[in-house]
């Protein structure tokens, strides 16, 4: 009987849907066109051969005459693969991130991010379109919930003050909304939601390496200089620190996500790219992200080991503070900066709120809060703030209010919390991934106190996306379970037992 709880007729016929994506003969017809092209290597080395000339004469033109031969030479296979795969996915999306947080892309004149991210996401989300309608998962739960808040967010653009920014970046969290709903569908156990989180790590653990290629190869670019502190900050091929803090956040949060089924070999590779990641943030002095680790993983150890684990966490930090005040120049280090002011947002924090009041019911439009900023009414005139719609509050709670109004952000927190709380309620967590809420969603929403974690973008925003998908087919799953689980009890009550509970309830 257990058996038959565990998959329902209908994911039965998900799973069939699903398995009819690619047939046979499209297998076979792909495999044909393969072999039909004549002397596939000579046209890879030509490729090459143009890359390298193009790159040589015009850097800049160069970069986008790649990007078109790495598309013509790669982009068929691997949208076949993946849509074979619909985890190779997040291998997509993390590739997506990087380069539009490259320096090469962000240095360029022409929106090489944005020529890469929106074509890149429609085609490999492509395939799935048909077969994820069919799945119902749109129609499910949190899955349909975020949906709604991303409709409201398209709604935004009627009255946005910038309206072509509002549906560019609105466009930019449904794709890969949709990308995370289809590896959803997918998901069947916890050891399916760990083995997502391992791919998702892959993907990071590349850029993590690449980050310290780039230190090889060109350490003069791979370091910046802080224009307030002086100090020289790590950046790899990135173009912010913050950057190598959001993607050390995601690299450790994945990590740990798929740790528990990871083999021997592949948990000693595993620690090292996150302690790798951890040593480029500290590199990078990305201090937010840190913080948000460090609380992360002190609740997580006071929920393990109770007593034992707040005496640890005791521990530790009188050695920080004893550190802290003796080591030479450390104290200095702690306090640098403006801290009360969290490094000046709170100028920028107060302002926002003050315009939240004046529309707090449908906000200035999705993700077009840097706009405010530009008011002649805001005191801050610090170059940071003089971005516009590019400007970030820091502060993904205010942001949300600033964009879509209060009853949004309520809706969004709604959302995003209950996966993660009904896991700790009684069989509320059959798959056993109630560990990655304070060592991988805990630490991201303490990081959007103070940096904006847009919507299923950037690194750390994929983590979070993939994590709360987890837990969210995991709360329906189980939902769905017990349901079915007290209909086979119900069944098996006797006619007369049923009466007497009628007339005791009576």
């Amino acid at each position: 009987m257990q058996q038959k709880l565990q998959t329902s007729p209908r994911e039965r016929t998900v799973e069939v849907q699903w398995s009819k994506l690619l047939t046979e003969d499209g297998d076979r017809r792909a495999q044909n066109f393969l072999l039909s092209i004549p002397h596939i290597e000579f046209v890879i080395a030509g490729a090459v051969g143009l890359l390298i000339l193009g790159l040589l004469t015009h850097p800049t033109g160069g970069g986008i005459v790649a990007l078109a031969i790495l598309a013509a030479v790669i982009l068929p296979w691997s949208i076949y693969c993946t849509s074979r795969h619909v985890s190779w996915l997040l291998f997509v999306l993390v590739l997506i991130e990087a380069v539009a947080a490259s320096a090469f892309a962000a240095g360029s004149d022409e929106k090489l991010g944005a020529l890469v991210r929106y074509p890149m996401s429609f085609l490999f989300i492509l395939p799935f379109i048909l077969s994820l309608w069919r799945s119902g998962i749109l129609r499910q739960g949190g899955f349909r919930d975020y949906g709604i808040y991303l409709i409201w967010a398209l709604f935004s653009v009627s009255y946005s003050i910038l309206p072509a920014v509002s549906i560019a970046r609105a466009f930019a969290a449904i794709l890969p909304f949709l990308a995370f709903c289809a590896i959803a569908a997918e998901v069947r156990s916890g050891e399916d939601a760990r083995r997502m989180m391992g791919v998702l790590f892959a993907g990071c653990g590349i850029v993590v390496a690449a980050n310290y290629l780039e230190m090889l190869i060109q350490p003069g670019m791979a370091w910046q200089i802080d224009t307030e502190e002086g100090m020289l900050r790590f950046v790899g091929f990135l173009t912010e620190p913050n950057e190598i803090g959001n993607l050390m956040l995601a690299t450790i949060g994945a990590g740990v996500g798929y740790w528990p089924i990871a083999s021997k070999g592949k948990k000693v590779l595993t620690a090292a790219v996150m302690i790798g990641a951890l040593v480029q943030a500290v590199m990078a002095d990305s201090r937010s992200p840190i913080v948000g680790l460090a609380i992360g993983t002190a609740v997580y150890l006071v929920w393990k080991y109770r007593a034992k684990g707040l005496i640890g966490i005791a521990v530790l930090c009188a050695f920080y503070y004893v550190a802290a005040h003796t080591l030479p120049g450390m104290h200095d280090y702690v306090d640098r900066g403006d801290v009360a002011s969290f490094t000046g947002r709170q100028v920028a924090w107060d302002f926002a709120v003050s315009k939240v009041k004046e529309r707090p019911l449908v906000g200035y439009g999705y993700e077009v809060e840097g706009q405010i900023l530009s008011s002649q009414y805001f005191p801050g005139w610090d170059a940071v703030w003089s971005l516009g719609y590019q400007s970030s509050l820091h502060d993904g709670y205010v942001s949300r209010a600033v964009s879509l109004g209060i009853p949004a952000l309520l809706l969004w927190l709604f959302i995003t919390l209950r996966p993660a709380i009904s896991c700790f309620l009684r069989d509320g967590d059959p798959w056993k991934l109630r560990s990655m809420v304070p060592l991988t969603i805990l630490p991201v929403l303490i990081l959007d106190f103070t940096e904006s974690v847009v919507d299923f973008r950037s690194f750390s925003g994929l983590m979070l996306g993939l994590a709360w998908a987890m837990l969210e087919r995991e709360r329906l799953l189980a939902r769905e379970q017990a349901a079915q689980r007290a209909k086979v009890v119900d069944e098996l009550k006797t006619p007369v037992v049923r009466a007497l509970q009628g007339v005791h309830a009576s």
